[in-house]
């Protein structure tokens, strides 16, 4: 089943190393978590300590499940969320392929307060950066945010070792 709601990030962080530094961190959490490794077909899913190496470099595929039961009821019921309001997630990530790409400002990126504001076109130059998609269940759930926040952290730790 296809569901689920896509957030796309842009990234100048080692990926695979910030997708293991949010899993080790949710593991604590989910001490049953299963993660399977895409690419031309889709696991088997393992214990993360066992998929944790396999972890691709520069593209994959990576899909997360709390326990065996919440794998089992993927296929029923998608990207949806489960008991205790959490449900599987993805994340899929690249090398970006163009060297710049075209985008729209909607946050004054120099961070400065006090001036006025309007969003306006700007060009993104991609070279050396990977595209990430965070597959969750939904936009505005407290655990889709979450796990798009936690994502969004380990990639930004990544970039200051």
């Amino acid at each position: 089943m296809i569901t689920g709601y896509d957030t796309v990030l842009i990234t100048g962080a080692p990926v695979e190393a910030g997708i293991r530094a949010m899993l080790d961190e949710l593991h604590g959490r989910w001490p049953d978590m299963l993660v399977a490794l895409g690419g031309e077909q889709v696991g088997p899913f393992l214990p993360w300590r066992k998929a944790r190496a396999e972890v691709p470099a520069d593209a994959g595929e990576v899909y997360v499940a709390r326990d065996a039961e919440m794998e089992r009821r993927w296929d029923d019921v998608g990207y949806s969320l489960m008991e205790h309001a959490e449900g599987p997630f993805a994340v899929l990530y690249e090398l970006a392929s163009q060297s710049a790409v075209g985008i729209q400002l909607h946050e004054d990126p120099y961070g400065r307060s006090g001036f006025g504001f309007d969003p306006h076109p700007a060009t993104l130059v991609t070279v050396g950066m990977s595209l990430v998609t965070i597959v969750t269940p939904d936009a505005d759930s407290f655990f889709s945010r979450g796990i798009l926040n936690a994502l969004r952290q380990a990639l930004i730790s990544q970039t200051h070792r």
